[in-house]
Order: C-alpha cells, then sequence, then structure tokens
C-alpha cells in the first residue's frame, strides 16, 4: 500500500504524487482510488487501490537501483537497430507503458545513440525528451538531488553510446 504524499511512479506518466486515497461507486460498488497528481503534466488520474501494483503503480527507486541504471545506460555495447521503423514504435510503447526504468533507459539509449549518429525524426526526439524528463524525475527524488543535478548525472552517463543504426 502507498501512503498519502509518496512519490510513485505510474507507467507512461512518470513521476507522481499520492494526492488522496478517496471512494467512488463503479457499477453499485464502492471502490477505493488514489488519485495522483502529477505536477509537471498538470494533470490528475485515478488508480484502482486494489490494482495499483498490476497497474504498474510502484515505488520509487532506491539510490543503489539508480547507480545501476546510470551504469546500464552508460553500457558502451553497441545499441541495435530496429528492423522497422512501426516494430521499433510499437516495441517503445510497450516499454513505456512498463514502467521498468531499465526499459525506459534502454530507450534512452536508443534514442541517444542514434542522435549522434544522424539525428532524430520529430517524433523519435518528443520520445526522448519523454524519457529523459521521466528518469530525471524519478533520479531526482531517488538520491534527493535537483532535476538539474540528475540530468547532468544521464548526460554523463550518455557519451559514449555508440550505434549500429546508419
Amino acid at each position: 500500500m502507498f501512503e498519502l504524499g509518496e512519490k510513485v511512479i505510474y507507467p507512461q506518466f512518470g513521476l507522481g504524487t499520492i494526492a488522496e486515497v478517496t471512494e467512488k461507486q463503479v457499477d453499485g460498488a464502492c471502490l477505493s482510488f488514489y488519485r495522483l497528481a502529477f505536477p509537471i503534466k498538470q494533470m490528475e488520474i485515478l488508480v484502482p487501490v486494489q490494482r495499483a501494483t498490476e497497474n504498474g503503480l510502484r515505488k520509487v527507486m532506491s539510490p543503489k537501483d539508480v547507480d545501476a541504471l546510470l551504469a546500464h545506460i552508460n553500457d558502451t555495447k553497441i545499441v541495435p537497430k530496429p528492423q522497422q521503423w512501426h516494430r521499433w514504435r510499437k516495441k517503445t510503447l510497450e516499454q513505456l507503458k512498463s514502467g521498468d526504468p531499465l526499459e525506459i533507459a534502454e530507450i534512452y539509449r536508443y534514442l541517444r545513440s542514434l542522435q549522434g549518429k544522424k539525428g532524430l525524426s520529430f517524433t523519435e526526439r518528443k520520445i526522448l525528451i519523454q524519457v529523459e524528463r521521466m528518469l530525471i524525475s524519478e533520479i531526482s527524488v531517488a538520491k534527493q538531488i535537483s532535476e538539474a543535478q540528475a540530468g547532468k548525472l544521464i548526460a554523463k552517463s550518455a557519451p559514449k553510446l555508440k550505434s549500429s543504426a546508419g
């Protein structure tokens, strides 16, 4: 169970806060919901308490997990080129929906390597900004540092990336 005011991660939305636990009538049954607030996106969503974990709601990474994530981003192995754009896009959306920080880091690694090789399309840039924002916000909370410092940690990990794209 999550606590009121706790910082949490929700797939595709990133860092949010448990703003309230509320009850609503749904199909004649009284259900409890977490109201998640996402200040960066200026939005709120309701997540059923009983299905919160199943829906991907999770606690923020530990500082140790952040170190492992940064090491993963820093891995200099060649990032594989996707077969086709629509397959890559579908895989990327699935990775975002998973909410798994390593999956999100994989998207980041691929796009950063591609950016250094040939540049990014509008959609790729948009996805890169989204995943970078998600990583930065979670790292800043996990390490208790500013978002600027978290961005620098990620940037220091990324420049060595290579790609087989091209």
